[in-house]
């Protein structure tokens, strides 16, 4: 197996929670640089994308996309609580108000909120 394999297998197995660089490097036993170098091949060829935290980034596997899913329009996000925040203007991730922490955002989609970036 080679290591883009491992790499695969390895966020794969962390599921949703995905992995930072150096545990990826840690389990694997792979110089870090190596690693970033691959994730951000993956990255670009969509395979892989990155998961804001708090400190630090960590990667997840991308879900494909169904080729029957539904096409969206701008009518599914009908009642979308950003489109007349008072806050939107400062709301960002890391920032004071978020989309991570919002309550309005996380009650208009009914779950559990997971934002990834």
């Amino acid at each position: 197996m080679n290591d883009v394999d491992q790499i695969l297998n390895a966020l794969r197995d962390a599921g949703e929670n995905g992995l930072r660089i150096g545990e990826l490097a840690d389990r694997l036993g792979i110089a870090n640089e190596t690693i970033t170098t691959m994730i951000e091949t993956l990255m670009s060829e969509e395979r892989v994308m990155q998961k804001q935290e708090t400190k630090e980034e960590k990667y997840t596997i991308k879900s494909p996309v169904a080729d029957d899913a539904e096409p969206t329009s701008l009518s599914d996000m009908d009642g979308c609580p950003c489109f007349h925040c008072l806050k939107i203007g400062r709301c960002g991730v890391r920032q004071p108000d978020s989309p991570v922490t919002c309550n309005e955002i996380e009650e208009w989609l009914g779950t559990d909120l997971v934002i990834t970036i």
